[in-house]
């Protein structure tokens, strides 16, 4: 009987189990506290199941100051705090925050009647912290929402391209934050989620930043704070500073260098000239003055947050001995200032020729002084005359033009010509490719600044030269497209008006003017295209010129053995000349020949040296000869010298 008395007991508590199941074997209750205050429930109470926390939705959601939408047909819950709209679907364990999807281990359940969440996956979706204390069985949940406290700049005005430190304090629940330019509508200037924790349980974030400008300015920063899900755009969360950004607006040379200390002569240097940002253009001359190239492209320094802009050219040094360059920045105006930075290079009579260079691009640059966006760039590229493909490729690693075929060539040097159109406003980047026979490659880049234009303006809009292999001397073919306001251009050399041209013809919604001026070397630096409205208004463009420099005979230097000899002796003298000249010989007085070559003795780099003898006939203190060299194209170079010739 006791027996039976027992097996009805414990099948009693069975099927009491499987009808109530949270009654059986009664756990101890478990509390939840918002800021410290202890929540209360109503009728269901929250309990741990799977080993989760699990709270009655609906009123845990409430306390937490959110609003709830109930579809019921779909059993989905819409949460609405502040900027944060939380959805999810009963029985799963997906939370949508703001449009993003987070998944928990645990999926909600319904208990009794009463919608269950896990407390974690409620309290995270709407932006608070949740911790649990297992000796007091205690959920606590702190609701405080994501703020800044405090925004301190180590120095409030700064200079453009000068790094400052931002130390922002934030509450103990900002799990990042992001600063934003309030003036560029805010776009993003950092973002940082590392932090270190103050005594208080306030957070420390440390931001770098490094302004870079191009003219003073004061600059807004407005720093958001975040948790792990979204950031709070409330206004009473974020904070605002300002920035007194200065621009010191001289242009300055911050290095000049090349890529050798000593050369032959006609050997090539490569110079690199590093600028701040307010230099458009450098000009490179001799201790005399004499100009010797022009600068106009440049490429932006790697840590573009500095503002440096690299300028890079090669020359061809032919005078001997120890050669001092200057090199001038411009400003934006295109004004040199007085101030330059020099670089000495020994040129010798010795050295290696600079055709043995291989896989090389010695020099590129935009002919177009002005870009905007649509038009064509012209880019001519020097390379090493193993290269027998050039091809320009755009920042989204498409090619926008190519060649195999070089404009120029020359035993030193090929020159290739690239057009190809420009599609972005504002700075665009272009890298040059060039390729060997066996598909060695090398690379650089090059940018430029593109403007959008109006046809309401009056605008130059394109300048392109059609004979890229024009020498000094021939009249070359120029392109120049303007807007349809201009009504008649001229082209200038300096003050002097070369030419008003009044025809031209219709390309779109733009005017295309055919101009031809004889290019020398004396002219090709200071051409100007000026184009006129219809009230005389006008604008002015330089024209950017490139000729073929052939090579032209040049006489360096003598060295002249014999000072003094005596009659009918030998004078021996060695002439250096470059490698254009063909032949050498010396006249008497009477202009009779005493000596002709018509092949030089030795060659050393791009230097020939002639070794010349010829008895001397007349007497005297100081007898009088003349060097003549004639180069291929039958032009003639002289020097004279003298001699003592004793009886």
């Amino acid at each position: 009987m006791l027996n039976l008395l027992k097996k009805g007991i414990v099948s009693l508590i069975l099927v009491l189990t499987m009808i109530f199941p949270t009654m059986a074997f009664a756990a101890d209750p478990v509390y939840v506290r918002i800021n410290g205050k202890l929540l209360e429930f109503d009728d269901a109470k929250p309990q741990i199941m799977n080993q989760r926390v699990m709270v009655p939705f609906r009123k845990a959601a409430e306390a937490l100051g959110a609003t709830i939408d109930w579809n019921k047909t779909t059993e989905t819950a819409t949460l609405t705090k502040g900027n944060r709209t939380v959805v999810h679907t009963m029985r799963t364990n997906v939370i949508t925050v703001n449009g993003k999807a987070y998944t928990f281990d645990t999926p909600s359940t319904v208990v009794q009647n009463r919608t269950m969440m896990p407390v974690r996956m409620l309290s995270e979706a709407l932006g608070n912290v949740v911790t649990w204390d297992n000796a007091s069985r205690t959920v606590n949940i702190i609701a405080d929402d994501p703020t800044i406290i405090s925004v301190v700049p180590d120095k409030t005005t700064v200079k453009s391209g000068e790094k400052i430190n931002i130390a922002i304090t934030a509450s103990s629940v900002t799990d990042r934050i992001k600063i934003v330019d309030v003036n560029e509508n805010n776009s993003l200037i950092a973002e940082a989620n590392t932090y270190s924790t103050n005594a208080d349980g306030t957070r420390l974030y440390s931001i770098p930043w490094t302004p870079s400008v191009a003219k003073s300015t004061f600059k807004t920063l407005k720093v958001v704070p975040g948790n792990l899900t979204a950031y709070n755009e409330n206004s009473d969360a974020y904070k605002v500073c300002a920035i007194n950004i200065t621009v010191d607006l001289t242009p300055k040379i911050t290095s000049f260098v090349s890529d050798k200390k000593e050369i032959a002569r006609d050997q090539k240097v490569k110079f690199t000239i590093e600028t701040n940002q307010n230099v458009e253009r450098i000009k490179i001359t001799n201790s005399k003055n004499d100009k010797l190239t022009e600068i106009t492209n440049y490429k932006l320094n790697d840590n573009k947050d500095l503002g440096k802009r690299i300028f890079e050219t090669e020359l061809t040094l032919s005078e001997r001995g120890d050669i001092e360059l200057r090199a001038y920045p411009a400003d934006k105006s295109g004004n040199y200032i007085s101030t330059y930075e020099k670089l000495v290079i020994t040129v010798n009579g010795t050295g290696s020729s600079t055709s043995s260079d291989k896989l090389k691009i010695y020099d590129s640059f935009i002919l177009n002084d002005n870009m905007f966006v649509d038009e064509q760039a012209k880019l001519i590229v020097k390379t090493s005359p193993d290269i027998e493909k050039i091809e320009a490729i755009n920042e989204d690693d498409k090619t926008v033009d190519d060649t195999r075929y070089p404009t120029i060539k020359n035993n030193s040097e090929y020159v290739w010509e690239l057009d190809f159109p420009v599609r972005k406003i504002g700075r665009n980047r272009f890298y040059i490719t060039a390729y060997d026979k066996n598909n060695n490659k090398v690379k650089e880049s090059i940018s430029f600044s593109v403007s959008t234009y109006s046809n309401n303006d009056l605008e130059i809009l394109n300048i392109e030269q059609k004979d890229i292999g024009a020498i000094s001397g021939d009249e070359v073919k120029f392109l120049i497209r303007t807007t349809s306001k201009a009504s008649y251009i001229k082209i200038f050399n300096g003050s002097q008006e070369l030419s008003k041209i009044t025809s031209y013809s219709n390309n779109g919604s733009a005017k295309e003017w055919d101009a031809r001026i004889k290019i020398t070397t004396d002219n090709k630096n200071s051409l100007k295209v000026v184009a006129y409205d219809d009230k005389n208004n006008e604008i002015s463009s330089r024209i950017n010129v490139y000729i073929n420099e052939k090579a032209s005979g040049k006489i360096y230097d003598y060295n002249l053995k014999t000072q003094q000899v005596y009659k009918n002796e030998y004078i021996r003298i060695d002439v250096y000349t470059n490698k254009a000249i063909s032949k050498v010989w010396i006249a008497d007085e009477n202009n009779v020949r005493v000596a002709v070559k018509t092949s030089y003795d030795r060659v050393s780099g791009e230097e020939y040296t002639w070794e010349m003898k010829f008895p001397a006939e007349d007497v005297g203190n100081s007898i009088r000869y003349t060097i003549y060299a004639e180069d291929e194209n039958g032009k003639k170079f002289e020097q004279t010298f003298r001699v003592k010739v004793d009886r």
